[in-house]
Order: structure tokens, then C-alpha cells, then sequence
């Protein structure tokens, strides 16, 4: 058994199985820091092989007091380190719970670890990634430790914070919803009343108009152009561009193929492959572009850099966003009202150090040209030349049809304008 603790410190233990028989053995201890993979047995130390508790004991009022302190070392180590914040007083004490409550109180942390774990391994890399840049937000402007401390007015405190920051409402909420999920899942019980949740404004899908397309194109290179006319005839979204290859391309089909690339790191969203027919112009471009660089997997390979020996190669491009603002600078399309809020870290941010910068009127920044809007204009294109809902939900692989219908109100605003001009009020003026 470990020496008895004395004062405001704790001693972590482990109760498992030893020659057949339940005990406590105490954890091995380096330079006063306590090191959960390892436990003493027989004097001797040896490796944590799963199995067991570990306990938290120390002594407050002359009284001996136990916790539960998880089953892995790593929750085990979290719970001595806030314990023995709590004892310093560096740390916001909160009510213990003892052995006989038969409960692990479980951090914020490990919820949000093991939150990303089972992300990890059912979603995208993309999500992932958002996912967890969501929960470190969380954990900024968050100082409670234990996931039985979460309340209401925490999640109240997010929407007020996102607000201060000027964040998008939908952003906000998105945010806010991916926090709950990861803290119910580990047990918090966090309900918010009827009415908490902020509404959001509707934005208006916005598509290239013709004559902006013209010009767009009029001032690309031509391997820029196939790229950009790849992201128009298929509603690809970035990375299933990125990530094309010649095996996706069905020359007598005409089509262009959306499908797992494990080697790139690349899984379609929703898990759901899918073959988008292309015009016949389109494919006879391809042709002719397969011919200058016929050794790559990849339609649009990372391109060699100039001064970088191990940049490029056979890696998916992903600098079509940066590619897609240059041209639209280069072709004069800057609209050059737009604005971007120059933040370094979300410290700064929270604090509200900010920067109002209009890079749009000197350089290729603006916020009018990004690759989700070509989405938009394939998807509104193909609704104006009378294609049903249900198929474009297919061609856009929208596992949920509401998603789709989003595009119906701009072509029902189209609708709208030709029957204003032809109104008898429109014949007034």
C-alpha cells in the first residue's frame, strides 16, 4: 500500500488484480509527478495492462477522502492534476464526489478527446478538423473543468461570445451544437429552454452571372481554364476536384466520377459515390490536357514550385481557392468594397483586437470569389435548363433533399423578374 498522504496532496492508486486477488497498488511516482502507466507491484514497477481503477486519496479536515479517478492513466492523470490545483487553490474547487458515490467524474478534456476519437473514425477529415477547432474555441472561453459543472448559462455564454466576435449566427450555432454533442455524449446533462437558440437569417444562394464567366475565362491560362470549367459542369465540391483522377473520367460516358481515394487521404462526403455526365466539349478538353502531363494519377497535380525540390508531384492541388481570386483580380471582377478583419490569434480576437483591412481593391482577395459558388451556379444552372429536383440532389450527392430545395428559391426569383418585367406595372414605367 502507498504511504498515507498528508497535508493538501494527493496520492493516486490503482485498484486491480494481483496474483488473482482485488487491492490497491500505488502508481509510481517521478519527480513528485505520479506516472499512471506504471504501478508498483511487489516493490517492483510494472506496466498498466488495462483493468482496474484508479483512485485519487487525501487527507482534508483530518478527514481521508477517495475519489475515483477513471480507468485509463490518462484520465487518471487529469484528475490528479485538477485535484492538486483544487488543494493549491489554483484551481476552482468543486464538489468531490467519494467513493461511495460509484461515479467518475469525467473532465471537459477527456469528453472532448474522446468526442474526436469516435469522429475520427466515423467522419471525414474534414470534419474532424472543424470539429475540433470548434471544441478548442469551446475550451477558450470556457474555465470549468469537469463536464458536471456545464450548465445553461455556459452555452448561453457561447452565443453571447460568438456575437461579440461578430461571428456568423449559423457559425455560432454550429459551434454550439457540436459542443453539446460532444458533452452529452460523455454524459453532461446541459438543456437549453425553448426559444434559446438564436435565429439565423436565410442567405440567398449566389451564383457567376454570364458575363462575369466570360470575363473570368477570357483570363485564364488554359490549364487554369480546364480546372474552372471542371468545377462549372460538375458542381464538384474543392477536394472531389482536387482529388480527380483519369480512372474517374469515362470517356464514352462523358462522365466524371466521384469516388474514395484512401491513398490521398480522400472519403466522398456522406460516404456516396457518384457519376456526373459533362458536356462532350468538356471531355475533348480532357483529352488534350491527359496528353501533357500523361504519367500523373491525378487530373490536376500539385504543380513544381520554384525554389521547393520535394514540392508537387503526384499530390492533389490544393490552391485552387487562391487560383480561382488571382484570375478574378487578373480579369478586373474585384468588386473592392470588401473588407477582412485582420486577427492573429483567437486570444487577440477575444479580446477584440481587430484590424479592418480592404485588400480587395489591391490584390487577389475578394470575398466575392470562392469554389463553393460554383457549386451554386452548376446547381442553379441546371435547375434553368429544367432539371428535376430529385436528380440534381443526386448529381450534387446532397444526402438530404432540403438541401437541394435551397436552390429552388433562386430560380423561383428568376421566375419572379421576367414576370415583373412583364407586368402591367413594369409597361408604366
Amino acid at each position: 500500500m502507498d504511504s498515507k498522504p498528508t497535508g493538501r496532496k494527493a496520492n493516486l492508486k490503482q485498484y486491480r488484480s494481483v496474483h488473482g486477488k482485488w487491492q490497491f497498488v500505488p502508481v509510481v511516482k517521478v519527480d513528485g509527478k505520479p506516472k499512471p502507466q506504471l504501478v508498483l507491484i511487489d516493490g517492483k514497477p510494472e506496466s498498466w495492462k488495462g483493468g482496474g481503477k484508479f483512485y485519487l486519496e487525501w487527507y482534508e479536515d483530518g478527514k481521508r477522502k477517495t475519489k475515483i479517478a477513471g480507468t485509463s492513466p490518462r484520465e487518471a492523470l487529469d484528475q490528479w492534476q485538477l485535484k492538486t490545483g483544487e488543494l493549491s487553490g489554483a484551481v476552482e474547487s468543486f464538489e468531490d464526489q467519494t467513493e461511495d458515490a460509484g461515479d467518475t467524474v469525467i473532465t471537459i478534456d477527456a469528453a472532448i478527446e474522446k468526442y474526436l476519437r469516435e469522429v475520427k473514425a466515423t467522419k471525414g477529415k474534414a470534419t474532424l478538423s472543424a470539429y475540433a477547432r470548434d471544441l478548442r474555441w469551446f475550451r477558450t472561453h470556457c474555465k470549468k473543468h469537469y463536464i458536471a459543472q456545464l450548465k445553461r448559462d455556459d452555452i448561453i455564454a457561447l452565443f453571447r461570445t460568438g456575437r461579440d466576435q461578430e461571428l456568423n449566427q449559423k457559425t455560432i450555432n454550429r459551434r454550439a451544437m457540436v459542443v453539446l454533442q460532444a458533452m452529452r455524449g460523455a454524459g453532461a446533462r446541459v438543456e437549453l429552454n425553448k426559444g434559446d437558440w438564436p435565429k439565423t437569417t436565410e442567405v440567398p444562394v449566389e451564383v457567376y452571372e454570364q458575363e462575369e464567366l466570360k470575363r473570368f475565362f477570357a483570363a485564364c491560362e488554359p490549364a487554369e481554364r480546364l480546372l474552372f470549367q471542371v468545377f462549372l459542369c460538375t458542381g464538384f465540391r474543392s477536394r472531389e476536384v482536387a482529388t480527380l483522377t483519369w480512372d474517374d473520367v469515362n470517356w464514352k460516358a462523358r462522365t466524371l466520377a466521384v469516388r474514395a481515394k484512401p491513398e490521398f487521404g480522400f472519403m466522398p462526403k456522406n460516404y456516396e459515390e457518384r457519376s456526373v455526365p459533362v458536356p462532350q466539349a468538356l471531355i475533348l478538353a480532357l483529352k488534350e490536357h491527359c496528353k501533357t502531363n500523361p504519367e500523373s494519377a491525378l487530373v490536376f497535380p500539385t504543380l513544381p514550385h520554384p525554389k521547393r525540390p520535394n514540392y508537387g508531384g503526384e499530390k492533389p492541388d490544393a490552391h485552387a481557392l487562391e487560383t480561382c481570386k488571382e484570375i478574378a483580380h487578373r480579369a478586373g471582377l474585384n468588386c473592392g468594397k470588401c473588407k477582412s478583419i485582420a486577427r492573429r490569434t483567437e486570444e487577440s480576437q477575444a479580446k477584440g483586437n481587430k484590424t479592418e483591412v480592404n485588400k480587395c481593391i489591391s490584390g487577389p482577395h475578394c470575398k466575392k470569389w470562392y469554389l463553393h459558388k460554383w457549386r451554386h451556379t452548376f446547381a442553379t444552372s441546371m435547375l434553368q435548363s429544367s432539371l428535376d429536383i430529385r436528380s440534381l440532389q443526386i448529381l450534387l450527392g446532397h444526402k438530404n433533399i432540403a438541401t437541394t430545395e435551397k436552390y429552388l428559391k433562386s430560380l423561383r426569383i428568376v421566375d419572379l423578374r421576367d414576370k415583373v418585367e412583364q407586368s402591367k406595372l413594369a409597361a408604366l414605367l
